[in-house]
């Protein structure tokens, strides 16, 4: 697979993320090579986010139809530091018109120039956003779900705590969580200087396995964290130490949105994202999960028609299916 679709990339942890910014297609294959299908309408709206006070672009995708739809919102991958609104562009055309519902595409601030937590609050702002707008957006405000893409995961499961705990809670149909990091504790935080992962300083075999795959590997994750978190030993231990980071030490699982984990065979984030579910799962809630077998991290992102993942295809088929199920919608079978 690296040698037919990767071997000429270099890895962006090698580079700046300036350096990055400027060529994004040059560092990573999931870089998008298809932008989708064609949808009844998209529009872009300025949302108000705070701390700091600002706007964020979300993008709305609309079927064809009378209305209202149910509503999807998604928070995109990157690691907290790439990214935006053409990274999963393709997957959230294909499921507005397969799931017939409108499908929010959340475009939150990143970092360095927005570290921690400020993306978690900006979604978090869409989600509101989103559910006090209904009328405005035609979107039916009692079926909502969310969903994200690793960094994007886990915001996702931060927020269906944050449903949860609201006031009046905000129900949410699903939250969709794809190869989402749930851990990072074991990341350090100079890859030159640290010692390899080991059964005693991480309890996550794929962590171990995947650390030098070239798709993913865990200098990438130490290299998105140090933007997000920073580099100091010890603001970083602490962030590292708050559930709104690490969502395996939510204080309180009970009670949280019916969930579905996507994972990837040959992932770092792999077994901490089933481990998530597990507690998930002895907390109550209702748990489904699927493993991706023989890819990598962002398998999910290589969905172009003809060159891309078959694995790709069958995710956005999955997911398509999904979300018609959960909010009740009647199912497109647009993808081959």
């Amino acid at each position: 697979m690296w040698t037919n679709h990767g071997k000429n990339m270099e890895g962006a942890h090698l580079v700046t993320i300036e350096e990055f910014r400027r060529c994004p297609e040059r560092y990573s294959f999931t870089y998008p090579t298809w932008t989708g299908p064609e949808v009844h309408h998209v529009q872009d709206y300025q949302v108000p986010v705070s701390n700091p006070e600002g706007f964020i672009t979300c993008r709305v995708y609309t079927p064809a139809g009378p209305g209202p739809f149910p509503v999807h919102l998604n928070f995109h991958g990157g690691g907290w530091v790439l990214g935006g609104l053409q990274s999963e562009a393709a997957w959230c055309r294909s499921i507005c018109n397969g799931s017939s519902i409108i499908v929010i595409d959340v475009d939150y601030r990143l970092a360095p120039e927005h570290q921690y937590p400020i993306a978690l609050y900006d979604c978090w702002a869409a989600v509101r956003w989103a559910h006090t707008n209904a009328q405005t957006l035609n979107v039916n405000h009692n079926s909502i779900s969310i969903g994200g893409l690793s960094s994007g995961g886990l915001i996702t499961a931060v927020l269906a705590h944050f449903a949860r705990d609201c006031s009046p809670p905000l129900e949410l149909k699903l939250q969709l969580m794809v190869v989402p990091a749930t851990d990072m504790r074991y990341v350090p935080l100079s890859i030159s200087n640290a010692q390899p992962l080991t059964a005693e300083s991480c309890p996550y075999p794929s962590a171990i396995f995947c650390s030098d795959l070239p798709w993913s590997p865990l200098a990438r994750e130490s290299w998105f964290l140090n933007y997000y978190i920073g580099t100091d030993e010890e603001v970083r231990s602490k962030i590292l130490s708050d559930w709104r980071m690490t969502p395996v030490l939510s204080p309180s699982m009970k009670a949280l949105a019916p969930a579905h984990i996507v994972t990837a065979e040959f992932d770092v984030e792999r077994d901490e994202a089933e481990y998530y579910g597990q507690l998930l799962r002895e907390a109550g809630n209702q748990v489904t999960m699927k493993r991706y077998a023989g890819v990598p991290h962002a398998f999910a992102h290589y969905n172009h028609p003809t060159r891309g993942l078959s694995k790709s295809r069958e995710f956005i088929r999955d997911t398509t299916r999904l979300l018609s199920e959960v909010h009740g919608t009647r199912q497109r079978d647009e993808v081959a």
